[in-house]
């Protein structure tokens, strides 16, 4: 699975893949709780940084779920 191409300007301070190793109820969970803190910030600039944050763990879901779509695909077409 690539990494997805939103989060590649943060990949150097992680290990290779590492976000990989997130569940899809973990990438959902950060997604819900930085959206949640971003609505209870009163400093603009933090409400702003915990949104991008936010999205860049729903990009990481995007891709994981993507991937799992296409292992399903790929099992039922064998079967044909």
């Amino acid at each position: 699975m690539a990494t997805p191409q939103q989060i590649e300007v943060h990949a150097h301070k992680y290990k290779e893949g590492a976000w990989r190793n997130y569940s899809l109820v973990e990438l959902a969970q950060w997604v819900e709780l930085l959206t949640k803190r971003a609505s209870h910030r009163t400093n603009y600039k933090k409400c702003i940084k915990d949104l991008d944050d936010a999205s860049n763990y729903l990009s990481m879901l995007n891709a994981k779920f993507q991937e799992d779509t296409d292992k399903i695909d790929k099992s039922f077409r064998q079967e044909e």
